[in-house]
């Protein structure tokens, strides 16, 4: 199968009351290596399928993040 932009994910941080979306992200490991460098301060971030809108998995900042949610 394909993985191609498959993911939506909002992302919240600690004194923001409305989380950020990113709405085409491809690899999960990747973009928590983006958060990581960029916005250091993220707390959780969901992940919803992109195409269908259904929430897929919510990941913690620190803990291991997949490339693809099978």
């Amino acid at each position: 199968m394909e993985h191609k932009n498959d993911y939506s994910v909002l992302v919240y941080f600690p004194n923001d009351k409305k989380p950020k979306r990113w709405t085409y992200v491809d690899k999960l490991n990747g973009f928590g290596m983006f958060l990581n460098k960029s916005h250091p301060t993220w707390l959780y971030m969901n992940v919803y399928n992109r195409r269908t809108r259904d929430f897929m998995k919510q990941f913690k900042n620190g803990n291991f993040i997949p490339a693809y949610i099978d």
